[in-house]
C-alpha cells in the first residue's frame, strides 16, 4: 500500500533562506494494518527472534496492588489516596488548573510508594511482564538507521506500562544479523491484565516515505527567525510549526515533532544522540491534516466542520457539524446563553480517527515516545523521552 504526503503549499526555505541548511530527511512509516512475517520490516509485527534466545522480560516498577504494611508506607498511601480524591473533586468542578498543579505532588507520592513497595516486597517482586514487539526494520528498507557493523536488523520492544522517569512504556533496542537466525521464536502473549491497552500495538505493515522537513518551532536557531516567521504568518493560511516544518507521526530519523519542550540527550561519553524513532499516538492530528495526512488517506476519510465561538458571558465553546451544513449562530444556544456571531470560526477536520487503520496506540494523552541513539558508540546506547499533551 502506498502513502504520499501532500506537497507543501509554500517553499518555506525560499521565503527564509537560512532554513535551507537545516533541512533533514525523515522516513514517515505510514503504518497500515496487515500481517507481516518475521523476515519483513513491520510495526508491532513478528520479530526475527532466535528460538534459542530467551524472550526479554521486564521486572521494573509494574503495577502492584499490594498494600504497604509499614507505618511510613501506610502514611504515603493515605496521603496519595486523599490527594487522588481531591483531584477528582476538582476535576468534576471544572477546576483543571488546580488539578494540574497537584499532579506533580501526586506523581512524587506514587514514586515514593513504588520505592517503598520494592523494598518491602524485595523477596516477592511484582509480576514479570513480557516485552512487546514495537518495530522491526531491515537495512534494505531503512538504510538510514545506524546499523552496527555486521548487523542488518533493528528490533524495538517495550514494556507496555508506565515507567519512571518518563511515565510511558519502557523500550529496548536490539541489532541483529539476519543470516545468523535460523529458527525463529514465537512471541509470548502480552499480559493484558497489567499492560496499558493503549501501549499494545496492532500489527502493521509499513510504507516508508522519505520527506524533507525543517526544525520545529523550538528547534529554530534564533528568536529573530521565530519573530520573522510570526510576522509572515499573519498574512498566511499556513503555519510554520503546524504545516511547513517537522513531520508528525511514527517515523525514523529527521527532526523531532515535540509535543512539549525539546530534549537533547547525550550518551555517557558526552556524544550528542540522534533521533532514532518516534512512535506516535496520532499520525497527523486534525489541526494539521492538510499538510500531513496522506492523499490516499484523505480520499477515504469523511470530513466535518468544527465550529468555535464565544458566548455572550465570555466563555468559549465549539461544536461539530456536517461538512455541507451551515452553522446559524442565532439559532444556537448553550444553557440558555447566546453565541456572539462575529466570534464564529469554522474549519474542516477529519471526522474519522485520523489513522483508523494504524497502530491503535494511545500513549498517555495522545503522546509520542521518542527514541534516541548514539551512532558514535559501537554499542549504540539509547535514550528515551515521552511527551503528551
Amino acid at each position: 500500500m502506498k502513502f504520499t504526503t501532500p506537497g507543501k503549499p509554500v517553499d518555506v526555505a525560499t521565503v527564509f533562506p537560512e532554513l535551507a541548511g537545516s533541512a533533514r530527511t525523515t522516513v514517515r512509516l505510514h503504518p497500515w494494518r496487515g500481517v507481516a512475517t518475521a523476515r519483513e520490516s513491520s510495526l508491532g509485527g513478528p520479530l526475527l527472534w532466535p528460538a534459542d534466545e530467551a524472550w526479554p522480560m521486564c521486572t521494573i516498577d509494574h503495577p502492584d496492588p499490594r498494600p504497604l504494611t509499614s507505618a511510613e508506607g501506610q502514611e504515603l498511601e493515605r496521603r496519595r489516596n486523599e490527594l487522588h480524591d481531591a483531584m477528582n473533586a476538582l476535576a468534576r468542578a471544572g477546576d483543571h488548573a488546580t488539578v494540574g498543579a497537584f499532579y506533580r505532588e501526586y506523581e512524587a507520592l506514587e514514586a515514593d510508594i513504588r520505592k517503598a513497595r520494592r523494598e518491602e516486597y524485595a523477596d516477592d517482586p511484582a509480576a514479570t511482564l513480557p516485552m512487546v514487539p514495537i518495530a522491526q526494520f531491515y537495512r534494505r528498507d531503512l538504510p538510514e538507521l545506524p546499523f552496527p557493523d555486521g548487523t542488518d536488523v533493528c528490533q524495538v520492544l517495550w514494556c507496555p506500562t508506565d515507567h519512571e522517569p518518563h511515565y510511558g512504556p519502557l523500550p529496548q533496542v536490539w541489532w541483529r544479523d539476519a543470516a545468523k537466525v535460523t529458527e525463529v521464536a514465537t512471541a509470548p502473549d502480552p499480559d493484558r491484565l497489567l499492560s496499558d491497552d493503549g501501549s499494545l500495538p496492532v500489527p502493521c505493515r509499513i510504507s516508508p516515505e522519505r520527506v524533507v522537513e525543517f526544525p520545529g518551532w523550538e528547534d529554530l536557531p534564533s528568536d529573530d527567525l521565530r519573530e520573522r516567521l510570526e510576522t509572515w504568518e499573519k498574512g498566511q493560511e499556513w503555519r510554520y510549526g503546524r504545516h511547513l516544518s517537522v513531520a508528525p507521526g511514527t517515523k525514523v530519523g529527521g527532526w523531532v515533532s515535540w509535543i512539549q519542550s525539546p530534549v537533547r540527550p547525550e550518551c555517557d561519553r558526552d556524544h550528542r544522540m540522534d533521533h532514532l524513532l518516534t512512535v506516535a499516538s496520532s499520525e497527523c492530528g486534525s489541526d494539521a491534516w492538510q499538510a500531513w495526512m496522506p492523499v490516499e488517506t484523505q480520499a477515504r476519510t469523511t470530513f466535518a466542520r468544527r465550529v468555535r465561538f464565544a458566548m455572550v458571558d465570555g466563555s468559549t465553546s465549539h461544536t461539530t457539524i456536517g461538512e455541507d451544513e451551515k452553522f446559524d449562530p442565532a439559532a444556537w444556544t448553550m444553557f440558555g446563553k447566546a453565541v456572539v456571531p462575529e466570534s464564529v470560526v469554522e474549519s474542516t477536520i477529519p471526522l474519522d480517527d485520523d489513522e483508523p487503520e494504524g497502530l491503535g496506540l494511545m500513549l498517555g494523552d495522545i503522546g509520542d515516545l521518542y527514541l534516541f541513539v548514539c551512532a558514535t558508540c559501537a554499542e549504540r546506547p539509547i535514550a528515551v523521552e515521552f511527551q503528551c499533551t
